[in-house]
């Protein structure tokens, strides 16, 4: 088998991106855009010691799943890579893929429930990050092509709230009408569903620049939803997309959005669920997972500007909230205190050194609720947690690889996962989030 050669096959799976898998003589290709059970020819386009990866040129049998892309862009954005599938199939190939994970990384007898699925696929997003650019002296706002630093120009993006493809229509003109897109790196803009509230963040190469001014006072006068635009100043030569200095340039340094009726800041560095509806479901299910009965001493790892542990704190006797970003800290505190939550407290440190010290003082936790970045935890911090002697832990994983990974280290330390219940938070997109619950039995 080399480079260049054609092939026949059937496609037997998915990878965990949700590339087709086709074995030719038990030896796998990876082949992008391909449905399980679909049948084609194939060219060859590289060839590794133990797998390769093709790409698919005809059909000769197609999947009943597989649908029309409804964006017109699909083929060349890197955003979305599922929208050759039907929703019906993305959630099977989302659910296929974190029980292959936890069967053959963690090992375990676990059953993983079906996906709780979206019933609006389309403009859901209320985070949008754009890049911005130049091509030929034309101004330029998309998203990445895939495995390259080319903008894919569009207005709208479908799976964007309407109220960010507006945003990003008017600014689009206002850096066409101003001339200063060069001075512009990206635009992140984010949209309180519940409220309607937007904020608008300007990444920018310079401070000052001209017709800065006039550009907020015309953004503002033709989007009253604008409630706060901010000025991110990035001068850095990597693609860290948020640098750290910030100036407030209209309204204030946040919007407002609600979470199971209780009221949250966010910044332009808060963590915040990208799905609004599902965020509800997600934390609804987590809470349910923790088993409160209003006697319990909550732990909220991870716990960013304080959603799932406020929420938490309506059924907990206590909630503690530990958090390494001390902005998110200050956040979550003046949520608390808007909400007025008086049984849980913040505390600006490293979980798992917050535990340990627990521990040596022969403290314990009742419930462990962690949210952990896609990188996972690490078992220094589970370790921490048997430390403690937390009776359950509700693990929320927007990575199923380092989820299964750390639940064969809970295992070792003695916790038993119970079930696995996924959300899909990301329709046409390969990311799966997934809620563990486990208890204590040893």
């Amino acid at each position: 088998m080399k480079k260049n050669e054609h092939v026949n096959g059937i496609c037997c799976g998915y990878t965990k991106d949700g590339h087709g898998v086709v074995k030719i003589d038990g030896f796998p290709l990876f082949v992008k855009g391909m449905l399980e059970n679909e049948e084609g020819e194939l060219v060859i386009t590289m060839v590794k010691k133990s797998y390769g990866y093709a790409r698919l040129l005809n059909l000769h049998k197609t999947s009943a799943e597989r649908v029309k892309p409804v964006c017109p862009l699909a083929k060349q954005c890197g955003g979305c890579q599922l929208q050759h599938m039907s929703y019906k199939e993305q959630l099977r190939y989302k659910k296929q893929k974190v029980q292959d994970v936890i069967d053959r990384i963690a090992k375990l007898d676990l059953k993983v429930e079906d996906v709780l699925g979206m019933e609006h696929q389309l403009y859901y997003r209320n985070k949008g990050q754009i890049p911005v650019g130049l091509k030929n002296n034309i101004v330029q706002t998309g998203f990445y092509r895939i495995n390259s630093n080319e903008i894919i120009d569009m207005n709208t993006c479908l799976i964007q709230s309407e109220r960010i493809n507006t945003v990003l229509a008017v600014m689009k003109e206002l850096l066409v009408s101003y001339e200063n897109a060069s001075v512009f790196r990206h635009l992140l803009i984010k949209d309180g569903f519940h409220t309607g509230e937007v904020m608008v963040v300007w990444i920018t190469r310079k401070k000052n620049f001209p017709h800065k001014e006039d550009m907020v006072k015309e953004l503002v006068d033709r989007l009253p939803f604008v409630k706060s635009i901010v000025l991110n100043l990035n001068t850095r030569e990597d693609n860290v997309i948020l640098g750290e200095e910030e100036e407030v340039l209209y309204g204030q340094s946040f919007i407002t959005d609600t979470i199971h009726g209780l009221k949250f800041h966010i910044s332009s560095k808060s963590f915040y669920q990208v799905n609004p509806v599902q965020t509800e479901y997600l934390y609804g299910k987590a809470i349910e997972l923790a088993g409160l009965t209003g006697k319990e001493l909550v732990l909220d790892a991870y716990c960013g500007i304080g959603t799932i542990g406020m929420i938490a704190s309506k059924q907990a006797n206590t909630v503690i909230g530990v958090e390494l970003n001390s902005d998110a800290v200050k956040d979550a505190i003046q949520n608390a205190k808007m909400n007025g939550i008086r049984n849980i407290r913040f505390f600006c440190n490293d979980a798992t050194k917050f535990m340990m010290q627990m521990a040596m003082t022969g403290d314990t936790v009742d419930v462990v609720l962690m949210d952990p970045p896609r990188s996972g935890s690490t078992e220094e911090f589970i370790r921490a947690v048997a430390a403690v002697k937390a009776k359950r832990v509700v693990y929320i994983s927007c990575g199923p690889e380092t989820l299964a990974r750390d639940l064969e280290i809970f295992a070792k330390c003695g916790y038993r996962a119970q079930g696995a219940w996924p959300v899909d938070m990301f329709a046409f997109v390969d990311h799966t989030e997934c809620i563990v619950k486990l208890e204590r039995v040893n």
